[in-house]
């Protein structure tokens, strides 16, 4: 079987799950994935020949498809920041949005690098850590986690794009923990923030097959984590430092408000979709 020809394959086996657009693209992805080639070099695999074990592991990938398992986990593999992330299911899947943030960050961050000590909580693949890290090789980073198992993938992620990270298993709620991290310059997190009530504007896929430990806010109270990681920015801040979130824009403005009344000046921003998503947070 030719590329070309499993494509329309791929295109008809997921038809009934999928929209048109989606299939097609889940198809070129899959075929891409399999021949280790980039989007760019389309046209030139399309007459080139699948060898049956590949075409075992497509159906096999087809099969997790159909029961809706995300893209990003069926390949175990997701872009950020143009690098390529191992993901599974013991975290989330980097989203376009936070690559905002990470930009917003660099754009606020003060020279020179070398002097630059980051906290990223609740790291996950490392996606955020890793990306500041290579853009800003110089600065000290820090990434925690209380999932063992995530930071055994943000481990292989860091190693594998070759960016030294400082890992901790930490529980960012226990203030116990706290004496055992040093004082920083940037603090950021996409914290858990979706309540119950919204899980039925989420889709199966993220219901179904994302850490719920990273989606939902504990307690039902989406303003948790925000209020303990404001609670650490005030004791570990460095002169100047600045802390950066990752939003529910439902909670944007309480969650400002949250930072006013700690003392600290406001920013929000605006993700591409128009949306309250990211606030930075410093003090005069």
């Amino acid at each position: 079987m030719k590329v070309i020809e499993a494509a329309k394959w791929i295109e008809n086996e997921l038809a009934d799950g999928y929209e048109i657009a989606e299939c097609a693209a889940i198809s070129r992805t899959l075929l891409l994935h399999h021949f280790n080639e980039e989007p760019k070099n389309w046209l030139k695999i399309q007459q080139a020949v699948i060898s049956p074990s590949h075409i075992s592991k497509l159906t096999e990938q087809i099969k997790r498809l159909q029961q809706h398992e995300p893209l990003q986990y069926v390949l175990a593999e997701a872009w950020f920041c143009n690098l390529n992330f191992t993901v599974g299911p013991d975290v989330l899947i980097p989203r376009p949005e936070t690559e905002e943030l990470v930009e917003w960050v660099i754009s606020h961050c003060r020279f020179p690098i070398q002097q630059l000590s980051l906290l990223d909580i609740g790291t996950g693949s490392g996606c955020i850590a890793i990306a500041l890290k290579r853009r800003m090789r110089a600065a000290t980073v820090w990434a925690i986690d209380k999932s063992t198992n995530a930071l055994d993938i943000a481990k292989n992620n860091a190693s594998k794009l070759g960016t030294p990270i400082s890992f901790k298993e930490m529980d960012i709620l226990d203030e116990t923990q706290w004496e055992n991290l040093p004082a920083f310059d940037l603090i950021i997190s996409n914290p858990p923030y979706i309540s119950v009530e919204e899980k039925d504007e989420m889709t199966k896929q993220v219901l179904d097959y994302e850490p719920s430990m990273a989606l939902f806010a504990i307690n039902n109270d989406p303003l948790l984590f925000y209020k303990k990681i404001t609670s650490l920015f005030l004791v570990k801040k460095n002169k100047g430092a600045q802390l950066f979130f990752e939003l529910n824009p439902k909670y944007a403005l309480a969650i400002a408000q949250l930072f006013q009344e700690s003392g600290l000046q406001v920013e929000l921003k605006m993700d591409m979709q128009g949306k309250n998503r990211m606030l930075r947070g410093w003090m005069d």
